[in-house]
């Protein structure tokens, strides 16, 4: 497991979906809702992992590596919400 897997639990996100073979993405759900403090916890768990807000991307993270991390919300009906890491594209590195 990475240091970014352990982090992503340790936040509270329970594995929904392990496509990272196959599609480069994993997705994980958390019970609450995407708040500003929850960005700023993810945020300064995730900081010295070297992991920086994306300016470009709403509810996004970015890694030197190329991956990424985007909390999507539940929607209007729900609570809670999902997590995506997915790998790098590899075109975007060469």
């Amino acid at each position: 497991m990475s240091d970014i897997e352990d982090v992503i639990y340790e936040l509270g996100y329970r594995p929904e979906d392990d496509s990272w073979d196959t599609d480069g993405r994993r997705t994980y759900v958390h019970d609450d809702d995407v708040t500003k403090d929850h960005l700023s916890l993810v945020n300064n768990t995730i900081a010295p992992l070297e992991w920086r807000r994306c300016t470009f991307q709403l509810f996004a993270f970015h890694h030197p590596s190329g991956e990424l991390i985007e909390l999507e919300p539940g929607g209007a009906d729900c609570t809670g919400h999902f997590l995506h890491h997915m790998k790098a594209d590899v075109d975007e590195q060469a």
